[in-house]
């Protein structure tokens, strides 16, 4: 019966920011500030990600922009220091790294791996987002993807590492 009472405890009713965030839910993110000016845009939930970290990786542009002129970090970082540029490299969404990058995304920021923007870009074959940033972003300089493929391994043997040390 503790583990049932424990989970009670965890239960939700109502949608969160992080929620409005995976949908692109406007009207949502508008409810949320509105009852809460306070409200830390830039927090993590559960597994480390942030509302705008999670609003890139669901494509969801406009709301990223609400959030980045409601004063989300546009480096945030989830906790393998993946940046929300990085991110969106990962997907390939030239139109929210063009949108990060006009709102000051750092491009040269390198996760535990020591990946950087390009170099996930180029890890997951994103030809148009590796285009865009050669051609706006000089100062990236991506490895190859041999070495990538090697740096993604090695990341997910942190992350693997970070996980079974958080249940011990």
């Amino acid at each position: 019966m503790s583990k049932w009472k424990n989970y009670k405890k965890t239960y939700r009713n109502e949608p969160d920011i992080y929620d409005f965030a995976r949908l692109g839910d406007f009207r949502g993110l508008a409810d949320t500030l509105s009852l809460n000016s306070n409200l830390n845009l830039d927090a993590k939930n559960h597994r480390g990600y942030s509302p705008l970290m999670l609003a890139v990786y669901n494509g969801h542009r406009d709301f990223c922009e609400a959030l980045l002129r409601s004063g989300a970090d546009v480096n945030s970082t989830d906790l393998m220091g993946n940046t929300v540029l990085m991110a969106s490299a990962f997907k390939g969404n030239v139109d929210i790294i063009e949108l990060l990058l006009q709102f000051g995304a750092i491009t040269t920021h390198k996760n535990q791996a020591n990946m950087n923007v390009r170099d996930w870009a180029v890890m997951f074959g994103r030809t148009e987002a590796v285009q865009y940033l050669d051609n706006t972003t000089p100062n990236v300089v991506a490895s190859s993807k041999i070495k990538n493929i090697l740096r993604f391994i090695r990341l997910s043997f942190i992350m693997i590492k970070k996980k079974t040390k958080n249940r011990g």
